[in-house]
């Protein structure tokens, strides 16, 4: 696939997901909605929009439990270039201490599974009549556990805009591989989403 059209259907997809995520939360806050409190909310769905022009997917979805706590799941996906790949889904149980779930200051842990694919084609040039060339591939998917530290806002007259700001790390466990993207003791993580309560 060209770069150019890369480049293209990139612009195309950001600008989608932008106009849509815009668009609703500007009809969430119109003149007419009415003041909802934000504590009867139940759920948020957020997505990272700044991640998408690095072709990055990032999104959680989280659900109150109990009036300090929630539960929810996340996931990314990273398409490096054409032959390398990385993914990632965990489930996160989120604490509130302020008691009020889904808003403010809150600390997770996060239990998930991390997948890479590394793939890299080589050619060593041409001794006599011999050419050498060949490539290598290798698939790993480990498990890891983490925390997160993040403070959510929800605004708006109709208590229906969300944004998040958060960092957090994750250990890798598991058999590591011979050329092991996920060869890290620690992996660092961040979020700075926006979406939607509902």
């Amino acid at each position: 696939m060209s770069v150019f059209r890369r480049s293209y259907r990139r612009i195309t997809f950001v600008g989608l997901v932008a106009t849509l995520l815009f668009t609703g939360a500007l009809a969430a806050q119109g003149p007419l909605a009415r003041r909802i409190d934000p504590a009867t909310r139940r759920a948020v769905v957020t997505a990272n929009p700044f991640a998408l022009f690095a072709e990055y997917i990032a999104g959680d979805i989280e659900v109150r439990a109990t009036p300090f706590l929630t539960v929810g799941a996340g996931v990314s996906f990273n398409q490096i270039d054409d032959y390398n790949n990385y993914r990632a889904v965990e489930l996160k149980a989120r604490y509130y201490p302020a008691e009020q779930a889904l808003q403010g200051l809150s600390i997770a842990a996060t239990v998930g599974v991390s997948t890479a694919n590394a793939e890299s084609r080589y050619s060593s040039g041409s001794y006599g009549f011999t050419s050498l060339s060949g490539n290598f591939s290798e698939r790993v998917t480990r498990p890891s556990f983490g925390t997160e530290l993040s403070y959510q806002w929800i605004v708006g007259p109709s208590s229906r805009f969300v944004a998040v700001v958060g960092a957090g790390v994750k250990r890798m466990f598991g058999k590591e591989g011979n050329f092991d993207p996920l060869n890290v003791p620690v992996l660092p993580t961040a979020r700075v989403n926006i979406g939607f309560a509902f």
